[in-house]
């Protein structure tokens, strides 16, 4: 075990030093896919190296997942199968391009034995727990691991039984998964209605049928098929799912991510070396912002908002590496330093006003002796005040200028931005201003 682990730590070393160099964007995927993966099989490696005398048949071993290959007398005759505890699949060679990984943490581990112990028992799954703890993306990236097709479906209030058979149909007969996101939204009859289809569908799975009778029609039934729902209880507008559905899913509560843990993963397949350091600083800037700042709709400090400083960094490391810096990039205080400005390009322009004095006493408590950069571009900067003058605007409000500037570096990073604040607050100034600035700044 000990030879296995120090073999995993040098070839991570190796790749967490290739992904900072000129990759193409879907080798670079590859590479952080890969990352995310063994840094998880190094953990769990650590994990048995505790254990001694394990048999193959403990449950320590059986917890985790598996990969076999059936021995075939041909080539054709050969079947890979995954394994997890009791369980077994045979493996769907589907498709499904160069995806997202998810980093796997003991929660997820969790999440996945349970759905796959549903999944034997012909059952269904359904994780449970409030936004962005990674229900869906946990049912999608189990697919991806058996190799199967998942599709997600929002549902809403337009969804009824009719629309959900039309859906089951469809999935009975290709064998894919549907993982139906926010399942307790839909209303209590419908709900009733629905339990009855996926009974049907259940029961057909379990007798090993060929086809059944849904919606009164015969339709073909692939043993792969699989039915999923997530749900957020407590929430307003949702439904209390009747008692003969909750018997057809086997529940999995998921109410708080390991969000330190996949900080460090993430920090560290986009090559940084002190990411065992700063993701916990980051986890906890975020978890105070979250607690002390001002409560606006507008405002998320969940694991998506994080997610998307910590690739803004990375992209920020490769093209700090790219213009020439030295090792000096890879000290502990210059990648502090990149992880602040990555926050400052994110997160800070979300902010109103009134949180952002409280918000740099926040940053100096967990990164001491340092501070929020702010936004510049001095080509930009000098069209922008001709642009205000010309418009009437006052060009020596810095704020005003400040938050286009912010307004310019989101959309950088976002295919999409919406601007909120109260009439007459320059919403519509500032972008008119920015792309007049911008078009000069073409031109010029």
């Amino acid at each position: 075990m000990v030879d296995v682990e120090k073999k995993m730590i040098g070839f991570l070393a190796f790749m967490a030093e290739e992904v900072l160099t000129n990759l193409k964007k879907l080798t670079r995927k590859r590479y952080e896919q890969m990352i995310t993966e063994l840094v998880h099989k190094r953990d769990v490696t650590r994990k048995m190296g505790q254990y001694k005398d394990m048999d193959i048949k403990d449950f320590k071993w059986c917890y985790y997942m598996r990969y076999y290959l059936e021995a075939g007398e041909s080539d054709r005759q050969k079947r890979v199968k995954v394994r997890m505890g009791n369980s077994e699949f045979i493996y769907g060679h589907e498709y499904l391009g160069i995806t997202d990984k998810l980093v796997q943490t003991p929660l997820t581990d969790k999440c996945y034995f349970t759905l796959t112990q549903a999944m034997h028992l012909r059952m269904g799954g359904a994780p449970f727990g409030p936004a962005g703890t990674g229900k869906t993306e946990s049912v999608k990236a189990l697919g991806c691991n058996l190799c199967r097709f998942v599709l997600v479906f929002n549902c809403d209030e337009n969804f009824n039984d009719n629309a959900m058979g039309r859906i089951f149909i469809g999935l009975c007969q290709v064998g894919a998964w549907g993982c139906f996101d926010e399942f307790n939204r839909l209303e209590e009859k419908i709900l009733s209605a629905v339990s009855q289809q996926i009974l049907v569908i259940q029961t057909g799975l379990r007798e090993k049928r060929k086809a059944i009778n849904l919606k009164e029609r015969i339709v073909n039934l692939s043993p792969n098929m699989g039915a999923f729902v997530t749900m957020n209880p407590g929430y307003a507008g949702r439904s209390n799912l009747p008692e003969n559905l909750k018997q057809l899913f086997r529940q999995m509560a998921m109410i708080k991510p390991d969000s330190v843990l996949i900080a460090q993963v993430m920090l560290f397949s986009q090559g940084f070396k002190s990411a065992e350091e700063l993701s916990g600083k980051v986890v906890a800037l975020f978890e105070l912002c979250a607690d002390q700042l001002s409560s606006q709709p507008h405002y998320d400090f969940g694991l998506r908002s994080l997610k998307s400083v910590l690739n803004s960094a990375g992209n920020l490391k490769r093209k700090i590496l790219s213009e020439g810096a030295g090792e000096e990039a890879h000290s502990q205080e210059e990648e502090q330093k990149i992880i602040l400005r990555s926050f400052s390009d994110t997160v800070v322009p979300k902010l109103i006003s009134e949180d952002n004095p409280l918000l740099k006493s926040l940053i100096i408590g967990v990164f001491p002796n340092s501070n929020v950069p702010p936004i510049t571009d001095p080509e930009l900067l000098g069209f922008l005040k001709e642009e205000c003058d010309a418009r009437f605007l006052l060009s020596t409000n810095e704020s005003f200028i400040e938050k286009v500037l912010q307004l310019n570096q989101i959309l950088k990073l976002a295919h999409g931005v919406m601007l909120v604040g109260p009439t007459g607050c320059g919403k519509t100034a500032a972008w008119k201003a920015l792309l007049a600035s911008l078009n000069k700044l073409e031109k010029a």
